[in-house]
């Protein structure tokens, strides 16, 4: 990889496509990633995901939420959650000042397995984030979350695939 000195004879173009090649090749790794770690945890990714969701949430979270977040189905959201009930990763807990509605806590002594996964990947994002100023986590944070955006609203208007 090249050094930050030789980054400065890049075209604005050549720039532009690393960042293009960069974003492709953290989707890539990250599903690839998630994926191995499932596997080996022996769970379907899907429920790794909402494993992650709700460390990452450190609270308890409403059924919708999660549903909402991993882009499930009202029926497919019930399974994943009788699954990982059933699993003891998570319990069904009243909400506080909802008595009809319940909310999803996390067991995190079950999931201490998964969550180790999480806690690696924190770590080694920390890692890189503390080579750059906080300026620049500003920006790069602005850029991550308008690409973000951008996903989002070509969803919504049908230009991107819908999973």
């Amino acid at each position: 990889m090249a050094g930050r000195s030789s980054r400065v004879e890049l075209t604005r173009a050549q720039r532009m496509r690393r960042v293009g090649l960069g974003l492709r090749r953290i989707v890539y790794w990250s599903d690839h990633a998630s994926a191995f770690a499932a596997k080996k945890l022996r769970l379907h990714p899907t429920d790794l995901a909402c494993i992650g969701y709700l460390y990452d949430s450190d609270e308890a979270l409403s059924p919708k939420q999660i549903i909402s977040h991993l882009g499930l189905s009202s029926g497919s959201g019930t399974a994943l959650l009788d699954r990982l009930e059933s699993s003891g990763f998570i319990s069904r807990v009243p909400h506080p000042t909802d008595r009809r509605s319940v909310l999803i806590e996390l067991n995190r002594e079950k999931a201490a397995e998964p969550i180790a996964f999480y806690r690696y990947m924190r770590q080694s994002y920390g890692a890189v984030m503390d080579k750059f100023s906080d300026a620049e986590l500003d920006r790069i944070a602005e850029f991550l979350e308008e690409v973000s955006e951008v996903q989002v609203n070509a969803q919504i208007e049908g230009l991107a695939p819908q999973d």
